[in-house]
């Protein structure tokens, strides 16, 4: 089955600067620039509806849409960059795109989506601390995967799940510094880390109490010496 790309018309946008914005929105749009690809940017104007659209949908920023220049046969493979929402209306308000080519691997976030039940927390009233909710990728624009999956149910109090222990796809390479580092694990319940700290605080303050009683003993002694 052929790659499906969302393909979306955009036009090349004459004002920039601080006029931009209203500019675009007098025709319902807003602005954008498209970088990369060893060109010069490029300011376009977009439909902010269809970029929400992509932003809400499973694969969110890391779609890959095929943008078609208005009034000309140019198409142009791309990935969402960043983009702006205004703090007031909520409203997306500006986007940033990074052109792409499809033989050639590119680098996203991708999100880790926690599926079940630990072990450690049905059975040993253990909890779930979440360290990572993404890790970063490379491969080709087309396997760029939509989550990665970790399972929760086998885990019991004291287990992890490791960087080197996602699976994300055959053609997909995971990247980290170190691979050993925990996305997940299971902690013991809080109630016991209490009783842990609590027990340790005592036998800390029992030390200088003996150390008191036997310097209290030495010279009860020395007392006694002069008697």
């Amino acid at each position: 089955m052929a790659q499906q790309f969302i393909e979306i018309e955009v036009e090349r946008r004459e004002v920039i600067g601080k006029k931009a914005r209203r500019a675009t929105a007098e025709i319902g749009m807003i602005p954008g620039i498209v970088y990369g690809g060893d060109r010069e940017p490029v300011p376009i104007s977009v439909d902010p509806k269809k970029i929400i659209q992509i932003l809400r949908s499973e694969k969110g920023a890391n779609s890959i849409l095929l943008f078609s220049l208005k009034g000309t046969s140019s198409q142009r493979h791309v990935m969402i960059k960043d983009f702006q929402i205004d703090p007031v209306s909520n409203e997306l308000v500006h986007a940033d795109f990074t052109r792409i080519l499809m033989d050639k691997k590119v680098r996203v976030k991708v999100p880790i989506v926690y599926d079940g039940v630990a072990f450690g927390v049905k059975n040993e009233s253990g909890l779930v601390d979440v360290i990572m909710r993404e890790v970063e990728v490379e491969c080709l624009p087309t396997d760029i995967p939509d989550r990665i999956h970790v399972d929760l149910t086998p885990l019991k109090v004291g287990d992890s799940v490791k960087i080197q222990d996602l699976t994300a796809g055959k053609n997909v390479q995971i990247l980290a510094e170190d691979p050993h580092l925990p996305v997940v694990q299971v902690e013991a319940p809080r109630v016991e880390v209490e009783k842990a700290e609590e027990q340790v605080a005592e036998e800390g303050a029992q030390e200088p109490e003996v150390i008191g009683k036997g310097k209290k003993t030495s010279e009860e002694e020395g007392e006694g010496g002069k008697d």
